[in-house]
C-alpha cells in the first residue's frame, strides 16, 4: 500500500513481510489500521458518535471489544 499528501509523512516503511511477500513478519497493518490513521489526520474523533435517525449508538471506529482486528494507527506515518 501506498499512501501520500494529506499530512502523511514521506519515505517511511511500515513493517515487514517474508521473503516472498507472502507472510507478515513484523507490523502488520489492517484496513481500519489505515481508516483510523486518516481519520486523525482530518481530525475526526474515532470515538465520536455518528448521527442515528434510529437513535443507535453507532461509533466513527468500531469498540476494542468489538474484535475488529486491529495493529493500531499508522504513528510511524504520522
Amino acid at each position: 500500500m501506498v499512501v501520500a499528501g494529506g499530512g502523511f509523512k514521506g519515505g517511511r516503511v511500515v513493517g515487514a513481510s517474508d521473503s516472498r511477500g507472502e507472510e507478515v513478519k513484523e507490523r502488520p497493518v489492517y484496513p481500519i489500521d489505515l481508516i483510523a490513521t486518516i481519520y486523525e489526520l482530518l481530525g475526526i474523533d474515532g470515538n465520536a458518535f455518528l448521527p442515528n435517525p434510529y437513535g443507535l449508538d453507532l461509533r466513527v471506529l468500531p469498540k476494542p471489544e468489538e474484535n475488529v482486528k486491529s495493529a493500531g494507527k499508522l504513528v510511524e506515518l504520522l
